[in-house]
């Protein structure tokens, strides 16, 4: 059976729920657990800890977060941490990364050394578990997901401050609740009113575009975060026709493995000229609204008008 495990997640929920699995899992009563942040520890640290006889319990178990030396940069960590596992104590080691280096040498090293986590939770079930005696039907809960972008932690966290809000009135969450209570961050509004621009769904973005407008009154910036969006859907699309894993994908882009996952989800649906048509707009309507010919709000919503 082996003692070594990488969980590759960049969600603190995701995080959280598959070491309790691991650490309920390990045939020890008397368990001694040790957390490091590889950020800031040697890795010799921690194979020593390893290595070292346990007094006071059955097994350590050591937890290692921000492994970023599995993305293969630093060479010597991995010589060290393999030399480790060809002879490896009885004790337990959990390494935490975004993502893990396509690279042979650390591929062969995890494939026939240490056990990678399955991190798949999917939000709705997620949803489903933390309800408690509250009530939500199907369709309330896919749209609770979606809308807190199916970020686990988001979820739990809003999930807490409605079922407050609830207390005392009834037990059925609905999706006016969600409206009531849930405030989107400036970059998740963002990313739903790209969206709705992409799928020239008139309704929403309008809707999304007034809610936004409240967070960004700068529309250059409110341009500047929407091309961005633009540009890295069209980027990922492009990646991951070369073949490109989304470890690789997240590298390249220097953005989060989920911010990749998401992307792909959605990347699908949209054509190069679509994404290249609406940057090239947003480019004139920057450049109109900089040169000082028509006022900026006006020039933004007549392109929203017309998308």
């Amino acid at each position: 059976m082996l003692h070594n495990y990488i969980i590759i997640s960049d969600d603190k929920v995701t995080i959280d729920f598959k070491i309790n699995e691991l650490l309920a899992k390990i045939p020890y009563n008397e368990k001694e657990i040790i957390k490091y942040d590889m950020s800031i520890t040697p890795i010799s640290v921690v194979l020593e800890q390893l290595n070292t006889y346990n007094l006071l319990s059955e097994c350590k178990i050591i937890i290692c977060y921000n492994c970023n030396f599995l993305e293969g940069e630093n060479c010597k960590d991995i010589a060290n941490l393999k030399e480790y596992l060809i002879n490896c104590s009885e004790n337990y080691l959990i390494m935490i990364a975004t993502k893990v280096s396509e690279k042979k040498e650390v591929k062969l090293l995890v494939e026939d050394n240490i056990e990678i986590i399955d991190t798949e939770i999917s939000s709705e079930s997620l949803i489903k578990k933390n309800l408690e005696n509250y009530v939500m039907d199907n369709r309330t809960i896919k749209y609770f997901a979606e809308y807190c972008q199916n970020n686990n932690e988001k979820i739990l966290n809003e999930l807490c401050k409605i079922k407050l809000y609830k207390i005392g009135i009834d037990n059925v969450i609905s999706i006016e609740d969600i409206n009531n209570i849930v405030i989107k961050e400036y970059k998740e509004n963002i990313f739903d009113l790209v969206n709705a621009i992409v799928k020239r769904n008139k309704n929403n973005i309008f809707k999304i575009y007034y809610r936004i407008i409240k967070q960004e009154k700068d529309v250059v910036n409110l341009i500047a975060s929407i091309s961005s969006q633009i540009r890295l859907l069209y980027n990922v699309k492009l990646l991951n026709e070369d073949h490109k894993s989304v470890n690789e994908i997240a590298s390249i882009l220097n953005v989060k493995f989920r911010a990749v996952t998401i992307a792909l989800e959605n990347c699908y649906n949209f054509s190069y000229k679509r994404l290249l048509y609406l940057l090239n707009e947003l480019a004139d309507i920057d450049y109109n609204m900089k040169s000082g010919t028509v006022s900026e709000n006006n020039l933004f919503e007549l392109f929203l008008l017309n998308v």
